[in-house]
């Protein structure tokens, strides 16, 4: 509606001042055509009366000033320096020195004693001792008046133009192209709002018609677009999460035979409590403190299994706030059995009073990042590796943005003393199916999986190896609002 607005204003205007001008312009022409006419009559006049002129006494002509409302005024004047007062002419002195014999020159005189006169100053033969130009002078009332007549009409105009130019332009700017405009920005509207298939209707045949119909066809293909996104994206994510929980039970079955040996130890206690119990050969006290410890064992073995279950389930991803060192601390409890397996040694460097660091996030998932690294530094040797983990807060940037900006991340640390990674291999470390282990030990889908989890977290993951010095693995994950101390 306001571009209609400004197109109606700026017609008002153009039209108003065409007309202004054209009207100016008209009474010009009219005022020069009326001064002309006069002058020209004035010439005629001057040259019907010269031979009374020449004829009649000076004084007795100079007396003949038949002065009547609307009338010509005639006199005899001379421009002569020593002219008297009464054959002064009205008009200025430079006048006379345009004159020639037998033409007339006219101007206007405004203010004389007579009022606003047109006058025209006519030249005999110079007769010796009398005046020798003829002054003829009438009121440029009627001129005037006719000058205002012609104004009055112009302004008439202007207003009637105006008014219908108001109304015409009202009705077709508003009802042909400011509803119609309005029409097709509620329709852009709506679809920025995700409204993509309620058609906007716009009406005629024109090129707000045909706008109208792109933006209709637009809309829709935009809308069957999305809709393809959508089933992509929905079928991505469901392939991740496939591979996500395929590397989770491959995790799981790595943990089987470790889990097996855990389970071997607290086993025997209990079978051992359980015979000595039934040989009753054992006092109250003593049967109730082998009860309390099968017990306890049970607890044990069940806690082990229950934390090996928990990590295999395939759970829908969901963010909520987490202790990221309570998910570390129970990572490195899972993968204890297998590092006993390889005679692997983990541990957590930080201090035992170190305070909390909580993130908004999918506790699950970042798990299974942590049980990649610390179970891929496990794995760094044969046996025996060293394997620490430990976590910090710093201010870091990832080193692949293209508008780096530091942040406040939580750093979280796995090193290890194995055989390290050659040069060649560092780049394709995290993508897909890339291993660096004989055939049959790894998919190649752990360091791919997990930094795509820890993409999605907004963070990035940094590496550094070299052949027989180890490896270390860096997680960086931006913290929220309240990422330390408690909730």
């Amino acid at each position: 509606m306001k571009l209609t607005l400004k197109m109606i204003l700026v017609f008002l205007v153009a039209a108003c001042g065409l007309v202004g001008v054209s009207g100016y312009l008209a009474v010009q022409r009219e005022v020069d055509f009326i001064n002309s006419q006069t002058s020209q009559g004035h010439l005629k006049l001057a040259r019907a009366i010269e031979p009374y002129f020449r004829s009649w006494d000076s004084r007795q002509f100079l007396q003949v000033q038949q002065r009547l409302k609307g009338e010509i005024l005639v006199r005899r004047v001379s421009f002569h320096s020593n002219a008297s007062d009464d054959q002064r002419p009205l008009a200025a002195a430079d006048v006379g020195s345009k004159l020639s014999l037998d033409t007339a020159v006219s101007v206007i005189v405004r203010g004389s004693e007579f009022g606003d006169l047109f006058c025209s100053y006519y030249q005999f033969d110079n007769i010796p001792g009398v005046a020798d130009v003829l002054e003829l002078s009438e009121p440029l009332s009627n001129r005037d008046e006719y000058t205002r007549d012609t104004l009055l009409r112009t302004a008439v105009l202007m207003a009637s133009l105006f008014g219908a130019a108001v109304i015409l332009v009202t009705y077709f700017g508003v009802e042909l192209v400011g509803r119609r405009l309005d029409a097709l920005i509620e329709k852009t509207r709506s679809a920025t709002d995700g409204d993509l298939l309620t058609p906007v209707e716009v009406g005629g045949n024109d090129e707000l018609t045909e706008l109208g119909t792109a933006l209709n066809q637009m809309c829709q293909k935009l809308d069957a677009s999305q809709r393809a996104v959508l089933r992509e994206s929905s079928q991505r994510i469901s392939a991740m999460e496939q591979l996500r929980h395929a590397d989770r039970l491959k995790t799981v079955g790595r943990l089987a035979s470790g889990v097996a040996h855990e389970l071997g130890t607290p086993l025997n206690v209990v079978s051992g409590r359980a015979g000595l119990i039934v040989s009753g050969k054992l006092s109250p006290e003593e049967t109730t403190q082998s009860a309390k410890t099968i017990q306890a064992e049970s607890a044990r073995m069940t806690g082990i299994v229950q934390q090996l279950l928990n990590f295999a389930r395939r759970n829908t991803p969901r963010r909520n706030r987490c202790n990221l060192r309570v998910l570390v601390e129970e990572t490195s409890r899972l993968l204890e059995p297998l590092a006993h397996k390889r005679n692997a040694v983990v541990a957590i460097t930080d201090a035992a009073d170190s305070p909390p660091v909580w993130l908004q996030a999918d506790g699950g998932q970042l798990q299974q990042v942590f049980s990649n690294l610390i179970m891929n530094a496990v794995m760094s040797k044969n046996h025996g590796a060293n394997v620490s983990v430990s976590m910090d807060v710093v201010e870091a940037e990832p080193s692949d943005d293209l508008s780096p900006t530091r942040r406040n991340c939580v750093r979280v640390t796995v090193s290890d003393d194995g055989e390290g990674i050659d040069a060649e291999a560092l780049p394709h470390l995290f993508e897909p199916f890339f291993t660096t282990r004989d055939v049959g030990e790894g998919t190649g889908l752990g360091l791919s999986i997990a930094h795509g989890i820890v993409a999605e977290h907004g963070g990035w993951i940094t590496v550094e190896s070299a052949p027989n010095q180890g490896s270390s693995f860096r997680v960086y994950l931006p913290m929220d609002a309240a990422a330390a101390g408690e909730p």
